[in-house]
C-alpha cells in the first residue's frame, strides 16, 4: 500500500479516539485482508478458467464423437437406400428377362 494511503488510513481511526498503535494495526488488518482478498480472487479466477478450459476440451471431444457416429450413421443409410434400389433393379430386371419366356409357352 502507498505510504500516502497508509497515513491518510492511519488518521481516520486516530480521529476518532483510537491510539496510534490501534490505529496502526487496524491498518495492517485491513492491508493483509485486502492482500488476502486478492489472491483469493485470482485462485478463483484461475480455477474458473482452469475448469472452462477443462469443459471446453470435454466439449470439443464430445462434439467429434458425435460427428463421427453421425458420419457412420449416414454411411449405412445411404448403403441401404443403395442395396434397396440395386435390389430393386434387379427385381426389375428378373420379371423383364422371364416376361419374353413366358409369352413363348
Amino acid at each position: 500500500m502507498p505510504i500516502t494511503k497508509e497515513l491518510k488510513n492511519l488518521k481516520k481511526p486516530e480521529a476518532v479516539g483510537f491510539l496510534h498503535e490501534q490505529a496502526e494495526t487496524l491498518a495492517d488488518v485491513i492491508e493483509e485482508s485486502h492482500i488476502d482478498g486478492q489472491q483469493n480472487l485470482k485462485d478463483f479466477i484461475r480455477s474458473e478458467i482452469s475448469n472452462l478450459e477443462l469443459r471446453m476440451k470435454t466439449s470439443q471431444s464430445e462434439m467429434e464423437t458425435r460427428r463421427k457416429t453421425s458420419q457412420a450413421d449416414l454411411l449405412i443409410k445411404y448403403s441401404a437406400i443403395i442395396v434397396g434400389f440395386i435390389s430393386i433393379a434387379l427385381a426389375t430386371a428378373k420379371l423383364l428377362w422371364q416376361a419374353p419366356s413366358a409369352k413363348n409357352l
